[in-house]
Formats: C-alpha cells, structure tokens, sequence
C-alpha cells in the first residue's frame, strides 16, 4: 500500500471510483495488461476526443538522462510562467510522481475522475491495456483538464513502439545512445537510434545529444526522412565547461544564441548532469526561436537552480554517507561510479547493489567492483511484473571478482546492516536499479516499504 492511503474504502456514487479503487484498477493492469502496438492507447484517446492533438508537446528519448532533462525544462518554464504537464517514469515511491502539473503530483480527484473515463473504456476493451499505456493517457487527458500550454512527456523505452508515441512533439529529443534494452530495441547503436528516432512526426524540431557525430549524422537522417523540419546537435547550439562538481551540486557556465557566459548551478551532482543540462539549453534556445516560450536567463538560472529529481545520485544525512543512484545500465553506471571516485576520494566506499535480471549486471557489477571496499547484493521486497533481481547469480558473479561480497534478501537488511557497522569515514551508496532506490529512500524516509 502507498504511504498515506487508507484502505478504509468509503462510501462512493455508483459512477465513482475512489482513489483505493483507482489503485486497485492500476496494479490490475500490472498484472493482466499487454501491450504489442499503440492500437490500445489510440482507441482510448480517440473515445476521449484525441486531446492529444490539440496539445503541445516536448517529447523526450535516450539511454540515459532523459528524465533529468524533462525535470530541467519543466522547472524552467515553470519558471517562465507557463503551464508546464511532466510525464516521467518510473516512480520511486508514489505512482502519482509520473504525473505533475505546475510542479505539483497529480490531483487524487482529477486522477480518479479521469481513471473512471478509462476504465469504462477499457471494461469494453478485448485486450486489457498495459500499465503504462494506461499511465500515458491518465497523463495526457490530465494534462488537458489542467489546460497545460506545454506537455513533456518522457518515453518509456525506445520510442517508435513506446504508448507516448501516440503525441506530436513539436520538439523531439533524444539525450543519448548507448546499449540497453537489446531486447526490444537492436543490438548496435544504429538499431537503438532508430528506434529513438521513431518519436520524430512529420514537422518536428529533431535535438540530439550524442559526442558521436557520425551517429547524429545517421539519426539527422533518420529524422528527415521522417519528416523533421530541423534537426540539431546540442554541440552545435550549446558550448561550455563545468566549473566545479561537488557533492552539493554542478556549477557550470555556456554559451548559446541568446545567452553568452551564462553561468547557472544546478542541485543534481556529477558532471554527466551538465550534458543533461547543455540538453535543456538547446531546447529552450528552439523554443524561443519558433515563439514557443520567451524564458529569460534569469527565468533559466532560477530554473536550474529549483530541480529536484530524487534518486539520481541523491546524497543523505548531515555526514553525507548515504547516496542513492538509480543507475539502472551499463553507461549509468561507469558515469556513477565515476563521480564516486572524484567525490569521494580516500573515503571508504560500501557499496549496495540489486540489478534487475533483464540487464547487463555482469559490467554493471565490474563498475561497481571497481570502486568498492565493500559490496552487499540485495533484492527487492515487492518486485513489480517482470521486475525481479535474482541475488543469487548477482553474488556468485560479485564474488569472483571481489574479494568482500555480503547477501541480503532484501534492501531494509542490506541498509541495516550498513547502518550497525558504519565508520565515520564510510559512504554507503544504493545503486544497479530506480525500483531498489525506490524502497531505500521510503526506508530512509522512514515511510517504510
């Protein structure tokens, strides 16, 4: 049950639904929904009027940090006076951290109200809906009653395929490629961008935040034959450095169209985040050349300096010896452990680690090897439909290349653990997996999972 919630269920119109119900409603599509094709999310939208295609939208891909950038924007134009919809995923705590208007959770009654509207939906539906399809039209028919100006919707994996891929982004994104989901989406990064570059609809502004040219060049390709308008290499728009990187945030100064030495810090730590960032100014840039928004540099400092996005190398406590990353692939991780190292010199470093079986945990494993005194595998507590983490083969592998490895069934016990046999000098740091973020921030938080 999600902190907060009673299951006391009240006494309801027969039209409606409660937010328990709602609840109920959504972990049923967890365990029933399927999803091979966007025919399910566009029957739905198309019974509720294709609000989508009266509506602007910022829609966001990549491998990694395209959350991150999401948040920078909606917090931006939120700071330029707009009505800013932010659509990410996943959630680490509360469901409803998917869906935000104005840089607030979604309403529990607009929420409901609209789940109603689904529901009887897809109650007529042959196939059940997957989770996210329904998420995704929550999103979009929520973003519509908040008369949202401007909708950010982050894909969920690949692009092409994904249920967001039923918007029109007047600005697509694609953050970065690199090898995750081999499964579903190719096994070479010209397969994975392809993909990604899916999200492109006839008329589209295409930026791109790849150092690899020669792959710009061939999603600069893809798009146009898709029917972008314009493509763009962040590169090309946006130049700076980073000034400094520190366990309180990213200082860095850029130049771009209309901003020259600007210079902005931003409270999400390691020096990856500044691409996240160089990512944001770009769009904002083509924003402003097309009348989409006239956010000042002020408006974007302040903007910079507002995010907050949990669990992205989130640090704890007065000492500063807990952190929290969901690195969840192979790139994230080398970039974490990274950031370890440079912000955490000469510190001992104890290292908690679940890795969902579908991914690469064996690099994964390397990385964090790498830079750890200390490694403690651990799984979930409730693990989501096709979301499991098999301890056991993460502890054989970590133990044929480290010397130090502890088991733990469950994330609370690893955290125990590291809590009774801390040193003054130790950092702790959660990682390999946002669901295994997810159950230590609500430990942490003292919300209990």
């Amino acid at each position: 049950m999600i902190p907060g919630v009673s299951s006391r269920r009240p006494q309801t119109g027969v039209n409606d639904i409660n937010y328990q119900q709602a609840l109920d409603y959504l972990d049923n599509s967890i365990s029933r929904g399927t999803k091979s094709d966007l025919d399910g999310i566009r029957h739905i939208l198309k019974c509720c009027g294709d609000p989508q295609k009266r509506m602007n939208f910022v829609h966001i891909t990549g491998t990694n940090g395209k959350g991150s950038t999401a948040s920078f924007l909606a917090s931006i134009l939120t700071r330029a006076g707009h009505g800013v919809g932010l659509f990410t995923s996943p959630h680490l705590s509360d469901f409803r951290e998917r869906i935000q208007s104005r840089g607030k959770l979604i309403k529990k009654s607009g929420m409901c109200a609209i789940l109603r509207k689904i529901k009887a939906i897809t109650d007529e539906m042959k196939v059940m809906p997957s989770y996210f399809e329904v998420m995704t039209a929550l999103a979009i028919l929520y973003f519509e009653s908040e008369k949202c100006d401007i909708s950010i919707m982050e894909v969920g994996l690949g692009g092409r395929l994904d249920s967001t891929n039923v918007i029109d982004g007047k600005i697509c994104v694609i953050t970065g490629i690199d090898m995750d989901h081999m499964e579903y989406l190719g096994n070479t990064l010209e397969d994975i961008a392809r993909e990604k570059t899916g999200i492109v609809k006839p008329g589209s502004i295409m930026i791109v935040n790849t150092p690899d040219k020669n792959l710009y060049r061939f999603i600069e390709t893809q798009a146009r034959t898709r029917g972008a308008a314009e493509t763009a290499w962040v590169p090309d728009i946006v130049r700076g450095r980073i000034i400094s990187s520190k366990v309180g945030g990213t200082t860095f100064e850029t130049c771009s169209d209309t901003m020259k030495e600007f210079r902005a810090k931003i409270p999400l730590v390691g020096d990856y985040q500044f691409q996240n960032a160089a990512t944001a100014i770009a769009v904002i840039e083509k924003m402003k050349k097309h009348g989409m928004t006239r956010a000042t540099p002020d408006e974007i400092r302040k903007g910079f300096e507002s995010t907050f996005w949990p669990g992205r190398f989130e640090i704890f406590g007065r000492k500063r010896q807990l952190v929290m990353d969901g690195a969840h692939n192979i790139q994230g991780m080398r970039c974490f452990t990274r950031n370890l190292r440079q912000l955490f010199a000469g510190r001992r470093i104890r290292s908690i680690v679940g890795i969902l079986t579908s991914k690469d945990f064996q690099h994964m494993l390397d990385a964090v090897a790498e830079v750890s005194d200390e490694m403690m595998i651990c799984g979930l507590a409730n693990s989501p439909k096709n979301k499991n983490i098999d301890v056991s083969a993460l502890f054989s592998y970590a133990s044929s290349i480290h010397g130090n490895v502890k088991s733990f069934p469950t994330i609370i016990r690893a955290l125990e653990y590291a809590k009774k046999t801390l040193e003054p000098e130790d950092v702790v740091c959660v990682t390999g997996s946002l669901y295994l973020v997810g159950e230590a921030r609500d430990f942490v938080l003292d919300k209990r999972v």
